[in-house]
């Protein structure tokens, strides 16, 4: 290997391991306080309470507040409470999946429930 290609892939590699991700940056942000608060009644012990109509309204707030790499997600699942269409059920179960793993990592004592292992 070069030095010059060496170079490179060292820079590359120096970047993206000291590149934090969204969600770690959110985790840290203050605004983790208040999505986590708005989040909490997805918590598997509380949800059932919900009514569809509340946890659209849920998601799609937090959605407003999610980071740019998740915020679509937010929005696709926010839209199938909306509107469930068949042709849009396996697009809106993965975001769901996303969006759970998203809530669980960055908010601590809400567990979605299927998620943690």
């Amino acid at each position: 290997m070069s030095a010059t290609v060496l170079a490179v892939a060292l820079a590359v590699t120096g970047f993206l391991v000291t590149r934090e991700s969204d969600e770690e940056t959110f985790r840290k942000s203050a605004q983790r306080a208040e999505f986590c608060r708005e989040a909490a009644p997805l918590d598997l012990q509380k949800s059932e309470e919900l009514t569809s109509d509340k946890r659209h309204h849920i998601i799609e707030d937090l959605g407003k507040q999610a980071p740019d790499d998740i915020a679509e997600d937010f929005g696709r699942l926010a839209a199938w409470y909306e509107h469930q269409e068949p042709e849009d059920e396996e697009a809106a179960r993965k975001s769901s999946y996303r969006v759970g793993e998203f809530i669980e990592r960055v908010c601590d004592d809400v567990n979605i429930g299927g998620i943690r292992s």
